[in-house]
């Protein structure tokens, strides 16, 4: 028998009874390496030269490369066990007749045995057989395989006995296995430590996240969706946490009901945010990540800002306040002076000309104009100084008798009706009867000036009963004045401004009237409303509180 050697990995069919010069070359599978160390002593010590392998996986990879004539694996391994391997050999081109022993502790029933007779297996040894029956199965399938026996006998005292074996097997095992438990012991001990620093921070952030002064919500950055958020959040939504949580997203802006994705939000600013009462609320927004960068989850640092809003809005009109002031001296010193001599000289001339003649209704118009201008002057100069309320007990009721005498030309002039209905038992609020007056006179005048010719208004007063909204649960009583017209109402865009100065929808007003009748009733603790009414017109309602 010729002993040339095949240049190619494995063996083919052809290569039956063909030893190579070199020697047969034993590829050992097994995921232990102190296994394959030890057997490859072995199988040297037979003058077999070997190839190792930590898995099925790297063993087929190894066949790829390196020309094998025989296999021998562990049956259990991680990635590829034993018999998963014998089924790929069989079917790899070139090695499908190279002989298969499968060595194992754990794989010993007779079923086992039979699934590996079945794929293919050659050789199935148990390791509590020895070193001896592994060595046997190999000779054999050697001798069997190529005709000719590949090895010489060893001599005895160059072969290792079985107890021998048995021995430092064991001594191996021992010290691998001390080696572990000492590792997994540290590891043990670390991980308990590390579990309790994160149970530690996770305690710290949970707090600091449930009790903090601002909402605060923890989303998903891609769908918007709700992921965690703290107490301040439900409070500023009037959702419960599991409402929350089944939310598509946040509800910024929109109508009510509706949720917008909070993806494009995130960045820091304001915007609106609607409560679960459908109530849209102004709020400054700020983002960060979570832990990282790469981390899906953000955090929205939400705050209410709609009284900061309302603040910022009162200090404006403060400003325009002052700043009229200013203008309401400066008014008074370059204008009223020469108006008082203009008024006086046409005053003159119209008690020359008498009660007739075209000059005479052009010197009314003139003395008209300014009288407009001096009501000009006189409103700025009110608004801008008006005195801190002398408050005492006064009846509504006798503040408006006294009122709609002031203003009987002008509705006299409109051929305008008055009906009042009075409430007679409404009690005394606490104000200041000249400044209440100035402001039922700004109200009933804009509503004679708002109704048509020969229409009618009504003045009435009552008690109303009213929902505490403060932190005090209950009902409290208001006096309330309400004054009807029926004129064609006030367009809902100016509804907003219609308190702000020098905003006026009347040809010939001057804007100040409703600026002033607000900052007075302000200075009463009192409100002042507009509303539209039911079938046309305007209701303005002055809003007392009761003492007592």
């Amino acid at each position: 028998m010729s002993q040339t050697a095949d240049p190619r990995p494995g063996l083919s069919d052809s290569d039956d009874g063909e030893v190579p010069a070199g020697g047969l070359n034993i590829l050992l599978v097994d995921d232990i390496q102190e296994n394959l160390e030890l057997l490859q002593d072995v199988l040297a010590e037979n003058n077999y030269t070997s190839v190792l392998a930590r898995n099925g996986v790297e063993a087929l990879a190894k066949l790829r490369h390196e020309r094998v004539h025989l296999i021998v694996a562990d049956a259990m391994m991680p990635k590829m066990d034993g018999f998963q391997l014998c089924k790929e050999v069989r079917t790899l081109p070139g090695c499908a007749a190279v002989p298969f022993i499968i060595y194992t502790g754990n794989y010993i029933d007779e079923t086992d045995q039979r699934l590996a007779r079945s794929i293919g297996v050659d050789r199935y040894v148990v390791k509590y057989a020895g070193l001896g029956a592994l060595v046997d199965a190999v000779n054999e399938l050697v001798q069997q395989r190529y005709g000719v026996r590949a090895v010489q006998p060893v001599a005895a005292a160059e072969q290792i006995d079985e107890h021998a074996f048995l021995e430092q097997h064991r001594a191996i095992v021992i010290r691998k296995l001390e080696e572990k438990m000492a590792e997994l012991e540290m590891y043990a001990d670390t991980l308990v430590r590390k579990n309790r620093e994160i149970q530690a921070s996770e305690e710290r952030y949970r707090a600091l996240f449930d009790h903090a002064s601002i909402a605060i919500f923890v989303t998903d950055h891609e769908s918007g969706r709700i992921l965690d958020a703290n107490r301040q959040a439900l409070a500023l939504l009037g959702y419960r946490k599991e409402e929350l949580l089944e939310m598509p997203a946040l509800p910024f802006g929109g109508e009510p009901g509706a949720q917008k994705s909070a993806v494009p939000l995130y960045a820091s600013g304001e915007t609106t945010i609607r409560t679960k009462s459908g109530e849209a609320i102004q709020v400054d927004v700020v983002v960060g990540p979570v832990t990282r960068p790469q981390d899906p989850r953000v955090m929205l640092f939400v705050r209410d800002v709609t009284e900061k809003k309302k603040m910022q809005a009162q200090l404006l009109q403060a400003e325009k306040l002052t700043l009229m002031g200013r203008l309401a001296a400066g008014i008074a010193h370059e204008i009223r002076n020469p108006l008082a001599a203009v008024t006086l000289n046409l005053q003159y001339l119209v008690g020359k000309l008498g009660a007739e003649g075209d000059l005479r209704q052009t010197l009314d118009d003139m003395l008209e104009g300014a009288r407009r201008i001096e009501t000009v002057i006189g409103n700025t100069l009110n608004l801008a100084r008006v005195a801190p309320p002398v408050l005492e007990l006064n009846q509504l009721n006798g503040l408006i008798d006294q009122v709609l005498r002031y203003v009987k030309i002008a509705l006299q002039q409109k051929r305008i009706t008055i009906e009042a209905r009075l409430d007679r038992n409404i009690p005394s609020v606490s104000a200041d009867a000249r400044q209440i007056q100035q402001v039922m006179i700004n109200v009933l005048q804009n509503a004679i000036d708002a109704s048509p010719e020969g229409s009618m208004l009504t003045v009435t007063t009552g008690i109303a009963v009213e929902v505490r909204t403060d932190v005090t649960p209950g009902t409290i009583r208001k006096a309330v004045v309400e004054i009807r017209d029926r004129g064609a109402g006030i367009p809902p865009d100016h509804v907003k401004q219609i308190f702000e100065s020098f905003r006026t929808t009347k040809a010939g007003g001057t804007g100040l009237g409703l600026a002033l009748s607000k900052f007075i009733m302000d200075r009463h603790n009192a409100e002042i409303r507009i509303e539209p009414a039911v079938g046309g017109g305007t209701i303005v309602k002055l809003v007392f509180p009761i003492q007592g």
